[in-house]
């Protein structure tokens, strides 16, 4: 997140999708496309999507993971005769 100095108006990164076609385009949130070059849509039917900031220290996402390795090993038909 950035801050313009001309307006003290916070702008976002993250991606502009269209409404009518699904096109998206990846930009500033200060800057709505004028037309999509899919359908050829106004700006109006764009909607702003801002990027989520991701922590991948995060242990919580990955429980469900826990005993995968487990149930992986056990299910594996290993050939060391190749």
């Amino acid at each position: 997140m950035s801050l313009s100095k001309a307006r003290d108006v916070e702008v976002l990164e993250g991606e502009w999708e269209c409404m009518d076609c699904g096109y998206i385009e990846e930009g500033p949130s200060n800057r709505r496309p004028k037309r999509c070059p899919e359908c050829n849509a106004p700006g109006s039917v764009f909607e702003f999507f801002e990027y989520e900031d991701e922590d991948w220290n995060d242990d919580d996402d990955f429980e469900e993971y826990e005993d995968f390795d487990d149930d992986f090993d056990d299910d594996y038909d290993y050939d060391d005769d190749e």
